[in-house]
């Protein structure tokens, strides 16, 4: 196995100096790091030796045992250790095992969109989607611009908004589709595409299912499936829900899988609260409907796109061009409709 480093970094004496130590192995990495190195702690880490690992990577066992031995002394900490059937990451290992892990994955999807221009692609664009804006405005966006622009390679995320949008800072990605973030670092801009609201969901066969005007009050009793916590919808399932129905229940599962969000729903009783947006997606399959809930009265932020502030890429202009019209002419209807309300 590896010798102990040789170049030991300087422990930290409180929580400041781990931010400045974190700067200085950041330019160690970025200065004698290479990219074999980080491709070997992922395989070394899915291997467990060095006599599995080797090979993969085209590498003798010595270089192999070289290389790392090498990354440990940029780093200065033992990254992978002996136990009795090989090796396994240190605590430090697996942190930059799992960098590593991001980077090489980020390199296999831009030597994709190389070979796609290789092969005939015109350019590549490359964007991340939350779930709901991936079921709302994206499926019409591709129609339309695939039709202009056949030749163009797509890399899409899709992922939570507070997932891509540090790649869209970082420049991983030419534009997120997203709701309105609270904060953009300075140079990135919000573009609201769709306005979007909670609605109250539930299986076909469930017994309020067809009926008008349903109040907030009749939910009594159900049995609730409860949005993933840290979101706005959660917020508005505790003070609106929560805030007047007295007797609620919930399934001991949170979740943003549209799959299970389907099939827990026909359960009996079963409800769940969904931006209308997702709803889309659900609706397809014909087992999930929307209950027709009066006294639930809460807007989501809008679904949108985020790119750079001097403006998006012209493939990306192109591809925004259907939603921006249809909003538009929603504005333009909604400013002669009482209320001036956006369907």
């Amino acid at each position: 196995m590896t010798s102990a480093p040789a170049v030991p970094p300087p422990a930290p004496a409180c929580g400041g100096d781990v931010a400045s130590l974190g700067k200085v192995l950041f330019t160690r990495l970025s200065t004698h790091g290479r990219l074999r190195q980080l491709h070997l702690l992922v395989v070394l880490e899915d291997c467990g030796s060095i006599a599995r690992a080797a090979p993969q990577l085209h590498m003798s066992q010595s270089a192999a045992t070289q290389a790392l031995a090498e990354f440990e002394r940029v780093v200065g900490m033992r990254l992978f250790e002996r136990h009795a059937r090989g090796l396994r990451p240190t605590p430090a290992g697996r942190a930059l095992t799992a960098a590593a892990r991001a980077a090489m994955a980020a390199l296999t999807e831009a030597a994709e969109s190389l070979a796609a221009i290789h092969y005939g692609a015109a350019s590549a664009l490359r964007l991340g989607a939350m779930p709901a804006a991936a079921y709302a405005l994206l499926p019409g966006l591709l129609d339309h611009f695939y039709a202009q622009h056949p030749n163009v390679h797509l890399e899409l995320h899709e992922d939570t908004g507070a997932r891509l949008l540090p790649m869209l800072t970082a420049g991983g990605l030419d534009a997120v589709f997203c709701r309105a973030p609270q904060d953009l670092p300075a140079g990135f801009v919000f573009e609201p595409l769709l306005e979007d609201e909670v609605v109250v969901v539930a299986a076909t066969s469930h017994v309020l299912a067809g009926q008008a005007q349903v109040p907030l009050a009749a939910l009594s009793g159900m049995r609730w499936i409860l949005p993933v916590m840290n979101i706005q919808l959660r917020t508005i399932f505790d003070t609106q829900v929560l805030g007047q129905l007295h007797d609620v229940q919930w399934f001991p599962v949170s979740t943003v899988s549209l799959p299970v969000l389907e099939g827990l729903l026909q359960q009996p009783g079963a409800v769940s609260l969904l931006p209308r947006s997702i709803l889309v997606g659900l609706q397809t399959s014909r087992r999930v409907c929307r209950l027709d809930v009066v006294g639930l009265t809460a807007s989501l932020a809008p679904l949108g796109v985020a790119y750079v502030q001097t403006g998006p890429v012209q493939l990306l202009q192109s591809l925004l061009e259907p939603a921006r019209r249809q909003r538009r002419v929603l504005l333009g209807s909604s400013a002669a409709t009482p209320g001036g309300r956006v369907p």
